[in-house]
């Protein structure tokens, strides 16, 4: 409850600032809200069967700005309003996750644009204290289709560079240990202009990647849900 409360804290502190931002300018808006990702984690591992968690629920505050209609750029924080707990493994554990998204793109034409940016995604086991990273930059391809001025479909594709780190305080001293651990992002949905002012979107998400030397490959597959305040 506490993150969840933080998370909505820091959405209106958003919407408080960019009510102050110069979005008049012509070819220029700024969408601030929440984002949600209800979401699934599978684990799979050389030699052992593959482990599922209980679904948990991602949450945060999430910005986007776009400038004369072509650049534009994306950020959000989110967090799990309760752990992944993998009631299969014995004993079973909780983690937690917080993931920072940045990204900036161009629309090369309005249907069709790329993008680069950089993602970091924290896990921490509840019990151990343990913590993995998922982290490094980004590239990606976004479509959209527009049916009609409320109405639109959109589709984004990243290839992530990220790298994956591990480390367990309950080991003297501390071990880390890393492996490159690439992998990719894809997401599809439906938004609707509700008014001129606020948006909302549906749709689904899944990210995968694998370790070069573990082999481990995780999933991450859910639906997704968003309202965005334009100013």
């Amino acid at each position: 409850m506490k993150r969840f409360l933080i998370g909505i804290a820091a959405a209106f502190l958003l919407i408080a600032a960019s009510g102050r931002a110069n979005a008049e300018e012509e070819g220029t808006s700024v969408q601030v809200g929440i984002k949600m990702w209800l979401n699934q984690w599978t684990q799979e591992r050389p030699g052992f069967a593959s482990t599922t968690s209980d679904t948990t629920m991602l949450f945060g505050p999430a910005f986007e700005a776009k400038i004369q209609n072509q650049f534009f750029l994306e950020a959000s924080y989110l967090f799990s309003t309760s752990d992944y707990t993998f009631s299969d493994v014995i004993p079973p554990f909780n983690i937690e996750r917080e993931d920072v998204d940045v990204a900036l793109g161009y629309l090369i034409i309005p249907e069709f644009g790329i993008l680069a940016g950089y993602r970091d995604t924290t896990l921490k086991e509840s019990a151990t204290g343990t913590k993995d990273t998922l982290s490094g930059p980004l590239i990606g391809i976004v479509g959209n289709a527009f049916v009609d001025e409320q109405l639109s479909f959109y589709g984004r594709l990243d290839y992530l560079f990220t790298k994956f780190k591990s480390n367990n305080p309950l080991n003297q001293p501390s071990i880390v240990t890393s492996e490159d651990s690439p992998g990719w992002l894809v997401e599809v949905g439906v938004k609707y202009a509700f008014t001129r002012a606020f948006t909302g979107s549906f749709g689904y998400r899944y990210e995968t990647n694998e370790g070069d030397i573990s082999n481990v490959r995780d999933t991450f597959s859910g639906l997704t849900f968003s309202g965005m305040i334009t100013f």
